[in-house]
């Protein structure tokens, strides 16, 4: 009895000090400068909004035309089956939600338009009791309504719903969606919640959606909701809250792991520690428990997601800032240091989904590191998921290709084509965040920007040619004179570190790290106060103060870490912020079979050039490489990661073989 006893102690002493590292943990809150403050002018990002607006959203439209008349079919309208997936509903939410975040850009009256007639259309397909789900509707199948979660995406599709009501309020002040989505809402809260009906969706959305409503009414029941549908994984679901059975799922061991496991449902969530299952639905997850955190005092969450955001970031990450290497097996994040280039998952949406989590970690903590790995997701995994054209497609994107991939003008399920053209128009948000003294400039996009800070409105012009050139200009223009701290982050990149992890580094002897300039007002600031990633400035601000920052943006090689066997003998090319591949249309006499090459001495060889006639206006970095099979070298042209396969499909990879590293 003494040693149960002990025993006893010692668990209940790990837990209260598990938790106690939880509350240690630094949470500094800090809040998203919106969108709606801020007026994009970006010589980079403006051009892709523009043909997100007038080529992507009109295309993806058109190419689901079929999930459209759904919403005619189930409001008795039209006869038919049921056409495309059991998520197609969620394919046209997205799109409004770009529609509208591209209306705050620049007004179109014709898009604008089209969406409210849309609108019309789905209002008359949901029921008087605030139902809307047209998979089930059409198919006449009322008795399978929220009975096959695992499935069937129905909560997913409501939470895409919500995410477009609320844009397109917030935008145009439209409320007619945003009145829709609320009587759904309504429902789904007398259906599910504590003393009701216990359930978790499938693939998590809702969650993350519910707290928008919640912020956009102020009805704090749907907080609870989305809170509620977290707590929930890891038990078994019913008319009433109890834990799995685990002698049972024993028994059926990895199948049902595999099953569970994918929608993360194998534990409550403060027990999950480290990535599982699909990254998709982790990522909108993660980014929920982060949102919820914000409002609801939950140190549970936040251990659990710095526990898996480290174990990501220091053994599952790829170089390009992709996620998910299990294609085959649950389009998850696989097993440590296993990132395969060729068959790499690397879901355009697990990209998006790992920008949207990486925010909200800035948000909580306040630390640049987790704006470093967003911006690496954002240059490279995210945007390389769209064409130039704004119309054609990656699902997956792989760091190596040996034949033909190309991508499409859409796919089932449509959740990639309908994610771009919602995530591009949004990038606005991601520039500034804010808490009572503080404003942090997080991303270098040209911009204008009014942020309330406190009784002061601060207006911030922002001009760069990033991510070519590492020169940013920023006028701080206070409605009137006051004290507060800009905060400049200074990237990991810039100061030596592709990722805030040892999973990648810069290779040795490639000369000293060019120093980082800031200037303020014309003179040097000679010694940085750096704070958590951010170079702080605090003084007195006048209108027209003038910061300047210089980032210099040498080639640099990346070597992986040695369990990482996919980059074994090889390195990847980074300028800046941009990831660099060679692709075959440059590069025939590299990719000719039978060629072996390795590259040429260190990347202090290789020259950077700007052609802006060349896939809309790249850098591209050029050198040579070495031929194993013959006594001569060839030149090689990289060009961004992003930008690949906008010309003919060929070859690529990311990983080049180098002999010293």
């Amino acid at each position: 009895m003494k040693l149960r006893s002990i025993l006893c102690c010692l668990i209940l002493f790990s837990a209260i000090t598990s938790v106690g590292c939880a509350l240690e943990r630094q949470v500094h809150k800090t809040t998203a400068v919106s969108l709606l403050n801020v007026e994009v002018s970006d010589k980079f990002w403006s051009p892709r909004i523009e043909t997100n607006q007038k080529v992507g959203i009109r295309h993806t439209f058109k190419a689901c035309d079929h999930s459209l008349k759904n919403f005619d079919k189930a409001a008795g309208i039209m006869e038919g089956k049921h056409q495309g997936t059991c998520a197609s509903d969620s394919d046209v939410y997205k799109i409004i939600e770009g529609a509208a975040y591209s209306l705050h850009h620049n007004p179109d009256n014709q898009l604008e338009d089209f969406v409210d007639k849309l609108i019309d259309r789905i209002i008359a397909a949901q029921q008087e009791n605030g139902y809307l789900y047209t998979f089930y509707t059409i198919n006449n199948e009322t008795e399978k309504r929220w009975e096959d979660f695992r499935s069937r995406h129905e909560l997913y599709c409501m939470g895409h719903f919500f995410e477009a009501a609320v844009a397109y309020y917030e935008v145009t002040g439209k409320r007619k969606l945003l009145d829709a989505a609320i009587r759904l809402a309504d429902l789904i809260d007398s259906i599910f919640g504590v003393g009701k009906r216990y359930e978790v969706p499938g693939h998590q959305e809702i969650e993350l959606a519910l707290v928008r409503l919640y912020r956009v009414t102020g009805q704090k029941r749907y907080l609870d909701l989305a809170k509620f549908f977290l707590d929930e994984r890891g038990y078994a679901h019913g008319t009433e809250r109890k834990p799995f059975d685990y002698t049972k799922a024993k028994k059926h061991g990895n199948r049902w792991l595999n099953r569970n496991g994918i929608m993360q449902d194998h534990k409550p969530i403060i027990e999950q520690l480290v990535p599982t299952g699909h990254a998709v639905r982790a990522g909108y997850m993660y980014s929920a428990m982060i949102d919820v955190a914000g409002s609801i005092d939950s140190p549970g969450y936040v251990n659990a997601v710095d526990h898996i955001w480290s174990d990501v970031v220091t053994q599952r990450l790829y170089i390009t800032g992709g996620v998910g290497s299990a294609q085959f097996h649950d389009e998850g994040f696989g097993q440590p240091y296993k990132l395969p280039n060729e068959k790499a998952y690397c879901e355009t949406c697990a990209a998006m989904a790992f920008v949207f989590w990486n925010h909200r970690m800035n948000l909580l903590h306040g630390e640049a590191k987790y704006i470093d790995v967003m911006e690496l997701s954002l240059y490279n995994g995210a945007i390389s998921g769209i064409s130039l054209s704004g119309d054609r497609f990656f699902y997956r994107n792989p760091l190596e290709v040996k034949g033909k991939y190309q991508r499409s003008g859409w796919f089932e399920p449509g959740c990639c084509p309908s994610n771009a053209v919602r995530f591009l128009p949004q990038v606005g948000k991601y520039i500034y965040t804010k808490d009572d003294n503080n404003i942090y400039v997080n991303l270098f996009v040209g911009n204008k920007a009014d942020i309330v800070l406190g009784n002061n409105n601060i207006k911030l012009t922002q001009t760069t040619r990033y991510p070519w050139d590492g020169k940013i200009k920023i006028v701080v223009d206070p409605k009137k004179a006051a004290k507060f701290s800009m905060n400049i982050r200074i990237p990991g990149w810039s100061v030596g570190k592709p990722v805030p992890s040892n999973l990648y580094r810069f290779a040795k002897n490639e000369g000293k790290q060019q120093p980082v300039s800031l200037k303020l007002n014309g003179k040097n600031l000679q010694k940085l106060n750096i704070s958590k990633g951010y170079a702080q400035i605090n003084r007195k601000w006048n209108k027209g103060d003038i910061i300047e920052l210089d980032l210099p943006m040498p080639i640099r090689r990346v070597c992986g870490h040695p369990k990482l066997e996919a980059a074994a003998g090889c390195v990847a090319m980074m300028r800046g912020p941009l990831v660099y591949c060679l692709e075959e249309a440059d590069n025939s006499e590299y990719f000719k079979e039978g060629n072996e090459a390795y590259l040429c001495s260190e990347a202090d060889s290789f020259k950077s050039e700007y052609q802006v006639d060349l896939l809309g206006g790249v850098v591209t970095i050029k050198g040579k490489a070495s031929l194993l099979t013959k006594p001569e070298t060839i030149e090689l042209t990289a060009v961004p990661y992003y930008s690949w396969c906008n010309r003919e499909a060929g070859k690529m990879r990311v990983w080049l073989p180098c002999a010293a590293q």
